[in-house]
């Protein structure tokens, strides 16, 4: 979680999004990452360097992602004083959790929990964005409904720069 409000890697600000425009974003950085899945073979499970996720792992982190803030979201809602549950990306990665995974099954998954984040964002009742909820047991900080939603944008435009990035040392 960003301890500031704007990203040191992208320049993506917490703060500048307003609820109405996750939606559209949202969808077209996910489009734009199917993309990018379904166009990377047969580069798709390479790593670029040692310290770098393959392609189709970062489509199965992202997939996770839509799944856990949706799930962040739905209880925020629902529970006062509501505590995320903590995602373990790098360990879902180490454990080998992604290693069955193939491009075209991740690029439907993707799309389906992004249509199903942003439905959810969406169906949000007026001023639940507002909500103030413990995002993770692990990092403690209270956020707000919207905050996550922001969390779940930013992580997609933030990885699908990371993609790029891939293909571009893949194929230089």
């Amino acid at each position: 979680m960003a301890s500031t409000d704007s990203c040191e890697g992208c320049g993506f600000r917490w703060s500048s999004i307003t609820a109405s425009e996750i939606p559209a974003r949202t969808n077209e950085a996910t489009e734009q990452f199917v993309g990018a899945l379904l166009s990377s073979a047969p580069s798709v499970n390479a790593r670029p360097t040692p310290d770098r996720w393959s392609i189709l792992e970062y489509g199965g982190h992202m997939r996770d992602v839509f799944m856990s803030i949706r799930e962040r979201i739905v209880r925020a809602s629902i529970e006062e004083n509501s505590v995320g549950s903590p995602i373990y990306r790098d360990e879902r990665v180490d454990l080998g959790f992604y290693r069955f995974d193939q491009p075209d099954d991740v690029a439907i998954e993707l799309g389906a929990m992004s249509r199903l984040f942003v439905k959810t964002f969406g169906a949000l009742p007026p001023d639940y964005e507002k909500r103030l909820f413990t995002y993770s047991p692990i990092s403690n900080a209270r956020v707000t409904i919207l905050w996550a939603g922001a969390q779940a944008l930013h992580e997609c435009e933030h990885h699908l720069g990371d993609v790029h990035e891939n293909q571009r040392l893949l194929n230089a």
